[in-house]
């Protein structure tokens, strides 16, 4: 009797709720916390399974089963419902305990709704971190820092890091930022962690090498972090590819810019002499000459009258000759038959000029209609033109040019090919290039196009696209 009472009191003193059970499932004892955990103050000789809702009575009743047929001790965690609604976490222990009478077993239930609470909320945030951790754009890459400046191999990268680099997660995590990030620089790496420690964050420039061999320069933001109770870095790279290709492109843009810029005001420089020259040599001496006709027809008009018509018919031949050189200077300035006459004409005439100053033979199709254009197209066009004859004849060793000019969906095409010596693509694309670079220019500001197609000994083809609206 004592002993029973003594087994009652220690059962009592347990949190948790106990009960015992025979192979037929019905309690035989249970413990005070086992009538509080159920609600219920009489649970003897009531069947076990019972207190459980029915869509859960017979998942307790293979738990049972198994321990019964086993013998085995039986542990699991389980979230369960009452029969009063209530939805709780327990520790669901069973063990057998050996009796002379009949088996017997051990019934332990522990609620741990709240650690369980604790443990789930704590992977949804793990998973919450995995997944920043490896839907980020950019390479992300943890590792502990160790006290003495070292730093320990890769603990952990995403997604985005295998995939940038070509190396497999296991691959990674044998590796070290020394050898990827530092190339195995020492003095680099010390540098870094020592700025870490100090200032807890540090960017610095990379060049990271991929596993075929392949450079990325990347901006790596360095921080420093406690993750386990230890001090961890976490590197996150920026691939900086695109951006120093950005930069080489504005770097080469703006040397074509400074070159054409260059090339314009020599090709000013160069029209002003020519300009000069065409006076002096030829309107300088007409006048002159004039000048010093008329002075003679002057002095000798009453002494030699028919001397004196000779003078004056010469000097008319001056001013007409006079005339005729300032109409070529001013055509080859910009001719009056852009002007008057329109596109077409003006480069019909500018063709057949062409060929009786080069000896180059021609073909040429124009439209019978002039194309509609406003005035600045009609000059970009027609400068575009003119350059690229003056390439013909300057590097195209040609004996011939075709040159046609079509509308084609409101679009102006204008054709200029020789059967020259060609040219290479890259001489089309070197900066030093300026004529076809200022041919390019003048065609983008209107939204065109200028395209030059050609192969070594096979002549070339300009082709100007400009919209005609």
């Amino acid at each position: 009797m004592q002993k029973k009472f003594l087994t009652e009191e220690l059962f009592n003193a347990i949190d948790d709720a106990v009960c015992l059970i025979g192979v037929n499932r019905n309690i035989i004892f249970s413990n005070q916390s086992f009538s509080k955990f159920f609600n219920d103050d009489e649970p003897a000789d009531k069947n076990f399974i019972k207190y459980f809702v029915p869509e859960q009575r017979s998942e307790v009743q293979k738990l049972l089963d198994n321990c019964v047929e086993t013998d085995k001790p039986l542990r699991t965690e389980k979230e369960i419902l009452l029969r009063d609604k209530r939805k709780i976490w327990v520790e669901f222990t069973l063990s057998r305990i050996d009796s002379s009478e009949e088996k017997l077993f051990l019934v332990n239930l522990r609620e741990i709704t709240k650690r369980k609470q604790y443990e789930l909320e704590l992977l949804r945030s793990e998973s919450k971190y995995r997944n920043v951790f490896n839907q980020a754009n950019d390479p992300m890459f943890v590792c502990y820092l160790n006290y003495g400046e070292t730093i320990s191999n890769f603990i952990d990268v995403n997604e985005v890091a295998c995939r940038n680099l070509g190396y497999s997660k296991e691959e990674l995590l044998g590796m070290n930022p020394s050898s990827l990030m530092f190339n195995n620089n020492e003095n680099e790496q010390t540098r870094i962690v020592e700025r870490l420690w100090n200032d807890k964050h540090f960017i610095f420039t990379s060049t990271c090498i991929t596993n075929d061999k392949r450079k990325i320069p990347n901006e790596i933001s360095a921080h420093l972090f406690d993750l386990n109770d230890r001090p961890a870095v976490l590197f996150i790279a920026r691939d900086l590819s695109q951006r120093e290709e950005a930069e080489n492109k504005i770097i080469e843009v703006s040397e074509k810019l400074r070159n054409l810029a260059l090339h314009l005001q020599n090709v000013r420089e160069e029209e002003r002499a020519m300009i000069a020259r065409e006076i002096h040599d030829e309107l300088g001496q007409m006048l002159t000459y004039l000048k010093i006709q008329v002075t003679l027809a002057g002095k000798k008009i009453h002494d030699d009258p028919e001397l004196s018509k000779n003078k004056i018919d010469s000097s008319l031949k001056l001013i007409d000759d006079s005339v005729e050189a300032v109409q070529r200077i001013t055509s080859q300035l910009r001719p009056t038959l852009l002007d008057e006459l329109g596109l077409a004409a003006a480069i019909d005439w500018q063709v057949k000029d062409f060929s009786a100053r080069t000896g180059i033979q021609y073909s040429i199709q124009l439209p019978k209609d002039e194309p509609i254009l406003a005035k600045e197209k009609l000059t970009a066009v027609f400068r575009i033109f003119q350059e690229a004859l003056t390439n013909v004849a300057r590097h195209a060793n040609a004996s011939k040019i075709f040159v046609t000019m079509n509308e084609f969906k409101n679009n102006l095409i204008l054709e200029i090919r020789d059967n020259g010596k060609g040219i290479t693509q890259s001489q089309v694309n070197s900066p030093n290039s300026l004529g076809v670079l200022g041919m390019k220019e003048r065609a983008l500001v209107f939204g065109g196009d200028v395209v030059i197609k050609s192969s070594m000994k096979s002549g070339t083809t300009v082709l100007v696209e400009v919209p005609m609206e």
